[in-house]
């Protein structure tokens, strides 16, 4: 049961998290435009962030539940 609620919750997380990652981007996008021209430093930022909104909750569920 904890695998199926995983997986479950995993999927609706990595949907959701990719949905803010665009209202975040938003924001960010013309920021990290600003500062740098370069598409290497952009990419960088966007995985940055979708790291963070993904990634830590993703960690912590491991740390909580794994």
């Amino acid at each position: 049961m904890y695998i199926f609620f995983s997986i479950v919750f995993g999927l609706i997380w990595a949907v959701a998290s990719f949905l803010i990652l665009f209202k975040v981007w938003d924001v960010l996008g013309p920021i990290v435009l600003g500062i740098s021209k370069n598409h290497i430093v952009q990419s960088v930022a966007l995985v940055i962030t979708y790291l963070v909104i993904f990634g830590i909750p993703a960690w912590l569920w491991c740390k909580i539940f794994g």
